[in-house]
């Protein structure tokens, strides 16, 4: 660490990390869900999608996906719809609830990171966006939440 930059950048990358996740849990619990189906909600946006798309975009195995889906849809934020190619197979859709409850969690999210940026110039938060979006796509990273 350097007295005029602060953090190197190692550690600012994974205690960044550990601060968003916290914003996404608080912000989760303040909208009724787990931060496990926020996620969900946030990778399903508004088209149906397969099990298999959703597990390989939050990482997880089938039984996990299989119960996530399950206590989602037991809380009325998604829906199982016939794929229309494969009449034993079904894709998920977020509910009207789920497309509300999700709309109002990324906005609070939004918000409560926009506090977390309070004190970057315009400057240093386009600077930040574009070196995140370098890093984010030079990298290949899921798409776990919409682009703005």
């Amino acid at each position: 660490m350097s007295a005029t930059t602060g953090l190197d950048v190692t550690a600012g990358l994974i205690r960044s990390a550990a601060l968003i996740h916290d914003v996404h849990a608080a912000v989760s619990g303040e909208h009724g869900l787990t931060p496990q189906q926020a996620q969900l909600m946030c990778v399903v946006g508004d088209q149906p999608s397969s099990m298999v798309q959703l597990g390989a975009l939050l990482r997880i195995g089938k039984s996990s996906m299989t119960g996530l889906i399950d206590r989602a849809q037991r809380a009325g934020l998604v829906q199982r719809v016939p794929a229309p190619d494969d009449g034993r197979s079904f894709l998920i859709e977020p509910t009207p609830l789920g497309r509300r409850t999700n709309e109002g969690f990324r906005r609070a999210v939004g918000q409560r990171l926009d506090e977390v940026m309070a004190t970057l110039t315009t400057q240093e938060r386009d600077t930040l966006a574009a070196v995140l979006s370098k890093i984010v796509l030079n990298n290949q990273a899921p798409e776990t939440w919409p682009e703005q």
